[in-house]
């Protein structure tokens, strides 16, 4: 019998096993992954791809040389970053697309989530509903197969069956993330706590307050330091860059301009509140964001806002969002289940706790496609006319950990994807994340064989 590592030991035997060769596997791949990548972009589509990446930057080179900028702002200020790319994609068509993906551990339990019409979800697809944010009117339903059953396959729900390959995410950030001042971004409720990752952009921050503080400041966050002051001396670094540039905006910049102002203004504020142990909201580009840690639909919902935020000052164009990993050692609020979610998929008596508690996460994911349809984007419109979101997971039932009728949803009002409410079975993870690129106009990006009526 292989002996267990300490730190494996609080799990089950046959979990901390697969957890054990999950870290080797791990502590093995950055090598070879970035050699898988490499050889992906420069592979089959190469031409597609690099004449893509190279236009777009000399696209863009060329609209900050006009701009009258200096670059050493740029590359200090996130935002004002933020406000070129998004004056850059308003010019280009071809890049004022979004995504992102949202992944929740182990599936669904069998018969109670696949919804019937747009009017009519199942137990656990009740959020999206007129039950609750009302947004399945654009949701497309599909349960495909995940293709590997069991534990530590978080990144199956990316497309790839092995730790040396990229995720979907990491695949399409290397396209669109060339002018954007974060190719993407990888925020998490509960996934470092224990086990796998679903994305390998990494690393994944689980934090919304020290999210927030990261993304949009142009250093990367406090580096361990006091978060109040480093918070705070990073506000102002921002404050007085966006100052330095408000003679050279046009009209609707200096609009979004204010609202940065504004903004930023408020996230300080709150911060400094938070640090204290004060309460208070913020707003960033239109956007409510409350960084909160109380229970895991408040931290899934604060890094759902950061998100939107982000996407909507042009800071990035990818983001993953990840809720629990696939241990599942989260808990609810307010529900009747009392203990994580591993127990509920291993430990309860009949389903009904894995329906609650599953029912109870889906709240995020559904919050935020709400959220991009309220929230506009630098060209005015509905951010969800230019965003897809994906919602995946790495299992089909979490609790017998089998990959059939894996629970994945695509959301969006972007042209190029089947439009309205759908539902069916069938294909499996590499269709469904294959899809996305081919809806998103990227054809330098090939996975899977169909498009399961998605595109």
């Amino acid at each position: 019998m292989k002996k267990i590592d300490s730190k494996f030991r609080h799990m089950p035997e046959e979990d901390a096993l697969e957890a054990m060769e999950h870290q080797k596997k791990l502590e093995e791949g950055p090598a070879a992954l970035n050699a898988y990548l490499k050889d992906d972009y420069y592979s089959g589509n190469k031409q597609i791809r690099e004449d893509f990446v190279r236009q777009d930057r000399r696209r863009f080179l060329d609209l900050i040389g006009k701009s009258g900028i200096a670059a050493g702002l740029l590359k200090g200020s996130a935002l004002v970053g933020g406000i070129l790319a998004n004056r850059h994609a308003l010019a280009q068509n071809d890049i004022n697309k979004r995504v992102v993906f949202c992944y929740l551990n182990s599936g669904a339990a069998a018969g109670q989530w696949m919804p019937t019409s747009a009017s009519q979800m199942n137990q656990i697809t009740r959020p999206y509903g007129p039950q609750g944010y009302a947004v399945s009117d654009i949701c497309h339903f599909r349960q495909v197969d995940v293709i590997t059953s069991g534990h530590a396959t978080a990144l199956n729900s990316l497309g790839v069956t092995d730790y040396n390959s990229p995720t979907m995410d990491k695949r399409i950030a290397s396209v669109l993330g060339s002018t954007t001042p974060r190719s993407s971004i990888y925020l998490g409720a509960k996934a470092t706590t224990n086990g796998t990752l679903c994305s390998n952009i990494g690393p994944c921050q689980d934090n919304p307050t020290q999210a927030l503080a990261s993304i949009f400041n142009g250093t990367g966050g406090g580096g361990g330091t006091t978060p109040d002051t480093t918070y705070a001396l990073s506000y102002d670094a921002q404050l007085r860059a966006l100052d330095s540039i408000k003679s050279k905006l046009s009209t609707q910049e200096y609009a979004r301009y204010q609202e940065h102002i504004d903004s930023l203004k408020k996230i300080k504020t709150n911060t400094a509140n938070e640090n204290s142990g004060g309460g208070g909201t913020t707003t960033n580009c239109g956007s409510t964001i409350t960084p909160s840690m109380a229970n895991m639909q408040a931290t899934g919902k604060s890094q759902a806002d950061i998100i939107v935020a982000a996407l909507a000052c042009g800071i990035t164009k990818v983001a993953t969002l990840q809720l629990g990993n696939h241990q599942g050692d989260w808990t609810g609020h307010n529900t009747t289940w009392s203990q994580d979610a591993h127990q509920a998929c291993h430990g309860a008596p009949n389903n009904s706790a894995f329906v609650e508690m599953w029912r109870y996460l889906n709240d995020v994911p559904a919050y935020l496609i709400d959220k991009l349809r309220k929230t506009s984007g630098p060209d005015g419109q509905p951010l969800i006319n230019s965003t897809v979101v994906v919602q995946v997971t790495c299992m089909g039932n979490g609790m017998d950990h089998t990959s059939g009728n894996g629970p994945f949803i695509v959301a969006t009002q972007m042209p190029g994807f089947a439009s309205g409410f759908s539902a069916r079975s069938g294909g499996n993870v590499y269709d469904l994340n294959g899809a996305i690129p081919k809806g998103m106009g990227l054809t330098g990006i090939n996975l899977g064989s169909s498009t399961l009526g998605l595109v």
